[in-house]
C-alpha cells in the first residue's frame, strides 16, 4: 500500500515535470516565431525610419516589456531615439526627447547590461519631470559593421521583476538582425539621396545650357540643396564692393528674412568659412564664439549649420549656407560630400551668370560705338551740309525778314549739331565721367568738326 502511494507521487512528480518541460518548449517555440516575424518585420522595411520603428515594436513585444527605445548615435552623441509604449499624453508631459544622460548615455558601451532595478546603477540619474517610473533594464547595442550604431533599450519586465538571460539573447539576437537591416536600409536612403541629388543636378545644368537666367537657376539650386540635405534654410551670400560686407542674393526657407541683406564677415557664419577657406559646419550657431552677429540674427531659430565658400577663378565668389532646425540630426558625411557638391555648381553659376553679365556690358558698349559713329558720319555730316545749303541761301535773299528768318534756323542747326556731338562725345566714353567739348569751329575744308 504505501509503496503505491510512493510510485503514484513519482509519477505525478514526473507528469509535472514532463509538463513544465512542455510549457518551457511551448514557450520557447513561441518565442522563437516570435523572433523570426520580428526578423521578418525588419527586414522589410526599406526606409530606416520605418526599420527603427519596427526594432523597438518588435523588441517590446518580444521580451514581454513595458517599453522599448532604440538610441542612435554618431560621433559619441544621442542623435535620434525611437521609443514605444508611452501614452502619446505622457510624451507631451515629459517634453523633449532625452540628451543621452545616464544610462542613455553610456552610447559606446560594447556590452549588453540587464539590472533588476535602473535606480542601483551608478551611472543613473533619474528621470525627467512626468516620466513614468521604470525598474528593471535591458540594454544591447546594435553594431553595424565595426562601429556601434546605437543601443536597443527594454524596460519594466511584465510579469516578473527582471529580464532574464533568455531574454537578454532574444534582445542581442534581434539587434543583430537590426545591425543589418539598418546598414541597408542606410545604404538605400543614400542611394536614393544621391539619385535626387543627381537628377536634380541634370535639371540645373540643362537650365544653364538652354539660357535660362542664372539668378533663377541659382534659385532653384538652393532649393535642391535644402531640400536633398534635409535643412530648414539655405542662402548664398555673394562679395560687394564692401570687402567687409556680403549681399544675401538666394534665400530659402528660414533664410527668406535676410533676402538682400547685408552680411557682415566679422561673427558670422559665412565669414567663419570664408576665413576657413572651405567647409564648416558649426553645431550650435547661437553659443559659438566665431558666429556672435549670426546669433544676434537667428532669434533662437537656426540649428547645425554648415557653410563653404565658392570658389571662382578670381577667388571667393560667395558662400553657400545651410542650416537646420535646433535639436534636428547633425549632418553626416554624405550630407559634407553633397553640399561640397552644391558649392561646386553653385560656383559654375556664378561664373556663368558674371560672363553673361561682362558680355551683355560689352555688347551694350559696342551698340553704343555704333550709334555714335552712325550719328558722327550719318547725321551730323547732313545737318552740317543742310547748315551750309541754308547760308548760301541766306547770303542770296534780299528780303531782311526772309534772311533774318534764315539765320535763325541756322542757328538752330548748329544747336542741335553741338547737341548731338555732346551725346557722340557720351556715347564713346560712358565710364569717363569727363565733360563734353566745347564747340569746334568747321574744318578749314568745310567738313564738319570731328565728333
Amino acid at each position: 500500500m504505501v509503496f503505491a502511494q510512493v510510485a503514484r507521487l513519482e509519477l505525478d512528480e514526473l507528469l509535472e515535470q514532463l509538463v513544465a518541460r512542455a510549457r518551457d518548449v511551448q514557450d520557447t517555440q513561441g518565442r522563437l516565431r516570435g523572433l523570426l516575424q520580428a526578423y521578418l518585420a525588419v527586414a522589410r522595411a526599406d526606409d530606416l525610419d520605418t526599420v527603427l520603428r519596427h526594432i523597438v515594436e518588435a523588441a517590446r513585444e518580444l521580451v514581454n516589456a513595458g517599453y522599448a527605445a532604440l538610441g542612435v548615435v554618431r560621433h559619441g552623441r544621442l542623435v535620434r531615439f525611437v521609443h514605444t509604449g508611452m501614452d502619446p499624453e505622457v510624451v507631451a508631459r515629459v517634453g523633449h526627447l532625452p540628451e543621452g544622460k545616464g544610462l542613455l548615455g553610456v552610447v559606446d558601451y560594447p556590452q549588453s547590461l540587464r539590472l533588476r532595478d535602473i535606480a542601483e546603477h551608478v551611472a543613473s540619474v533619474g528621470f525627467p519631470e512626468h516620466h513614468p517610473p521604470m525598474r528593471s533594464f535591458l540594454g544591447v547595442p546594435i553594431r553595424v559593421a565595426d562601429r556601434v550604431f546605437g543601443n536597443l533599450y527594454v524596460t519594466d519586465k511584465q510579469g516578473a521583476d527582471e529580464f532574464t538571460k533568455d531574454d537578454e539573447e532574444l534582445a542581442q539576437a534581434l539587434a543583430a538582425a537590426a545591425a543589418a537591416a539598418i546598414e541597408n536600409a542606410t545604404l538605400l536612403t543614400e542611394s536614393r539621396r544621391r539619385h535626387t541629388w543627381q537628377t536634380a543636378m541634370v535639371e540645373v545644368t540643362t537650365q544653364l545650357l538652354a539660357g535660362a537666367d542664372p539668378d533663377e537657376v541659382l534659385r532653384r539650386l538652393v532649393h535642391h540643396a535644402r531640400q536633398t540635405l534635409r535643412g530648414d534654410g539655405a542662402g548664398v551670400s555673394v562679395p560687394t564692393d564692401d570687402p567687409n560686407l556680403l549681399h544675401m542674393a538666394t534665400t530659402e526657407g528660414t533664410y527668406q528674412p535676410w533676402q538682400g541683406a547685408a552680411i557682415p564677415t566679422e561673427g558670422t557664419v559665412t565669414g567663419a568659412a570664408i576665413a576657413a577657406h572651405g567647409l564648416i559646419v558649426i553645431t550650435d550657431p547661437d553659443n559659438d564664439p566665431r558666429t556672435p552677429a549670426t546669433a544676434e540674427r537667428s532669434d533662437g531659430m537656426i540649428g547645425e549649420t554648415a557653410a563653404i565658400p565658392v570658389i571662382g577663378d578670381s577667388g571667393v565668389n560667395g558662400v553657400l549656407s545651410v542650416s537646420r532646425r535646433p535639436g534636428d540630426e547633425p549632418f553626416d558625411d554624405l550630407d559634407r560630400d553633397l553640399i561640397t557638391a552644391v558649392a561646386a555648381q553653385a560656383g559654375l553659376v556664378l561664373h556663368l551668370t558674371q560672363v553673361r553679365r561682362d558680355n551683355e556690358q560689352v555688347r551694350l558698349i559696342e551698340d553704343r560705338q555704333q550709334i555714335a559713329e552712325d550719328l558722327r558720319h550719318r547725321v551730323i555730316q547732313r545737318l552740317f551740309g543742310h547748315g551750309l545749303a541754308l547760308q548760301a541761301t541766306a547770303s542770296r535773299a534780299t528780303n531782311p525778314k526772309t534772311r533774318t528768318a534764315i539765320e535763325t534756323q541756322i542757328d538752330e542747326v548748329d544747336a542741335i549739331i553741338r547737341d548731338i556731338r555732346a551725346a557722340v562725345f557720351s556715347l564713346s566714353q560712358p565710364a569717363s565721367g569727363a565733360p563734353a567739348p566745347a564747340d569746334q569751329p568747321a574744318n578749314p575744308d568745310g567738313t564738319p568738326p570731328d565728333a
